[in-house]
């Protein structure tokens, strides 16, 4: 089985974090500036690394696009990185919008992901058969449970157990 490599997988999400993070902020801090710009003038310079804006229109519309580039990032790492390949237009995205409308960290985690392979780790063939005989036996054991239950439904149809015999029998069984 193919599973997306560990550290381009948590590079990815730290940068969907972080990027959520630093828009969050950047909308709590305008509209703070919008409310009263002078409770929060000493303080400006401790967000040097978040951007904001007097102008809640274009910090709205930021924040929902980074958002939605979060989001992307995310869903592109979905299930360990199983469908990172196919997800590849979504990261892709996703990282573009965080050029354009994330932090400074995102975008340097980011760009370090894209130096990192995207698929590496494979199972040995003895993983592999192991997983082919546990996938057999789930396939028997289902194929088993399915004759059992058919036999039941024959059984309470013909009249040979009643109603609760049978939801008593199908219950063990399952």
């Amino acid at each position: 089985m193919y599973y997306m490599n560990k550290t381009k997988r948590n590079l990815i999400l730290a940068a969907a974090i972080l990027n959520l993070i630093g828009i969050t902020a950047s909308l709590v801090l305008s509209i703070i500036l919008i409310v009263n710009r002078e409770a929060v003038q000493e303080y400006l310079e401790l967000y040097y690394f978040v951007s904001y804006s007097t102008n809640i229109v274009y910090t709205i519309i930021s924040f929902i696009i980074g958002l939605v580039g979060s989001i992307l990032l995310i869903y592109s790492v979905r299930a360990k990185g199983k469908y990172f390949r196919r997800s590849q237009g979504m990261y892709l995205t996703g990282f573009i919008i965080i050029i354009f409308f994330g932090g400074f960290i995102p975008w340097i985690l980011l760009f370090i992901s894209l130096f990192v392979s995207d698929v590496i780790v494979i199972n040995s063939r003895s993983e592999l058969r192991e997983e082919e005989k546990q996938e057999i036996k789930n396939d028997q054991a289902y194929e088993l449970k399915k004759r059992k239950i058919e036999e039941l439904k024959r059984l309470r149809d013909s009249g040979e157990i009643t109603e609760e015999e049978y939801k008593q029998k199908l219950f063990e069984l399952l």
